[in-house]
């Protein structure tokens, strides 16, 4: 194997990369391939090289602004830079960290005919299934260049004395206490249109009296990467409990339409509400003449 890493210029910078991001996913062979059956790829592509040079050097920022160019905003996108630049959006390095941003440079990756494509789809596949049964491909894991990019708008609230949370695209950050606690998060993704958050304090009295918090997010995406007229408002639900944030309900579904594009606004307080049911505990209920459809909002344990 060394052999065949040094038969090429980049070989040693190649190997090395491999070895240092991505030896998890035993590439080895796939990197050899790319050497020896397709040196043409990787003389013609001098910057990806280049990018793989600064990985290397541990410079990720460097690596990242190298590679976004020819995986990102490219006519003809190179799959190897593809694959290189998810990887950081997969560990955080060198950008925030997004794994849906990821799953989609990883899907282009294995969209094209290249020697790392199935490393590719079985990377994207696992990033994929957790998502699955809560958010269509369309949302979570939709090819890179398929639809433009988008991220929530920045949003913080007041919970409490010394208790506040502050909200954006790539990260959760909770007050409490006079404690800071900075978390990442991914409220990203292509041809999705992100709604304003909301804030919701319930006052329950079950399991015990006690105020509980709840953050609400609705976007509006499409079904499929090939679906342009059919758009779903996906709405998802956490609650802040202390220092933390913890997703505890949501439905991909709540509503679907078909329009060209979805409409410029919608009153979410009056689609969906949180309130105390008979029992005394919180629940959501949602008012579509469609299908209205609700439940208990589940306690986290311990509480």
């Amino acid at each position: 194997m060394g052999s065949l890493f040094h038969a090429h210029p980049i070989g040693d910078e190649l190997a090395a990369v491999v070895r240092s991001t991505c030896s998890r996913m035993r590439l080895f062979h796939g990197i050899a391939l790319i050497v020896v059956f397709a040196p043409r790829v990787v003389a013609a592509q001098a910057t990806t090289g280049d990018g793989l040079q600064a990985l290397l050097r541990g410079d990720h920022e460097a690596a990242a602004s190298i590679l976004k160019p020819l995986a990102e905003d490219s006519p003809q996108p190179d799959p190897i830079a593809q694959f290189f630049l998810a990887s950081l959006y997969d560990s955080g390095r060198g950008v925030a960290r997004d794994r849906f941003r990821a799953c989609g440079l990883y899907s282009s990756a294995a969209a094209t005919a290249n020697p790392l494509a199935q490393q590719a789809s079985d990377i994207a596949q696992n990033i994929r299934e957790p998502w699955a049964a809560a958010l269509p491909d369309a949302a979570a894991c939709a090819p890179a260049n398929a639809f433009p990019w988008a991220g929530a708008s920045p949003a913080s609230f007041t919970l409490g004395p010394a208790h506040w949370v502050r909200l954006d695209a790539e990260s959760t950050t909770i007050g409490f206490e006079g404690a800071e606690r900075r978390t990442a998060a991914s409220r990203a993704g292509p041809g999705i249109v992100y709604l304003p958050m909301r804030y919701t304090p319930v006052d329950v009295s079950k399991p015990s009296a006690m105020r509980r918090h709840f953050i609400q997010s609705f976007i509006w995406h499409r079904n499929g990467p090939s679906d342009v007229s059919t758009w779903s408002l996906g709405w998802f639900l956490d609650e802040i409990i202390g220092g933390e944030m913890f997703t505890v309900a949501g439905d991909p579904r709540l509503i679907t339409i078909t329009a060209p594009r979805p409409p410029a606004a919608i009153d979410t307080s009056r689609l969906l509400e949180l309130r105390v049911n008979a029992t005394g505990e919180a629940e959501w209920v949602l008012d579509n003449p469609a299908g209205a459809r609700g439940g208990v909002i589940p306690v986290k344990n311990g509480r």
